[in-house]
């Protein structure tokens, strides 16, 4: 099986700035208001970016969509902790549950055996 190279092109970009956006977003709330009503709704506004650049990032390398799967989860895990006053079981079950989903999504496991054998190079 042939790995395909990265080309820059408008989805990739697109992707690219969105993945970056996400990131500036949440470092700049957790930052600022860590805790407060805003920054929820802010880690949620920033998982929503990181999941679409992950679609419109073609081909989806593991090592990119390994790491914005696990941010997404915990960003959502951080917004139920603090939307349900402080439920860390709601919090760890909101985070495993969107991990679950977004992996079956974007067929992670699929992703991770395809990139196996080019881990090494």
């Amino acid at each position: 099986m042939m790995k395909k190279a990265f080309t820059w092109s408008l989805s990739n970009g697109f992707a690219t700035l969105l993945l970056t956006v996400g990131t500036v977003l949440a470092i700049v709330t957790l930052s600022i208001s860590f805790g407060s009503p805003i920054s929820v709704d802010a880690m949620v506004t920033a998982a929503a970016l990181w999941l679409a650049g992950v679609v419109f990032l073609h081909p989806a390398p593991a090592k990119i969509l390994i790491p914005v799967i696990v941010l997404a989860s915990l960003s959502l895990g951080y917004a139920t902790y603090f939307s349900t006053a402080g439920s860390w079981l709601l919090a760890v079950l909101a985070a495993i549950i969107t991990a679950s989903i977004v992996s079956y999504g974007f067929s992670l496991r699929k992703t991770i055996r395809q990139h196996h054998s080019h881990w090494y190079d």
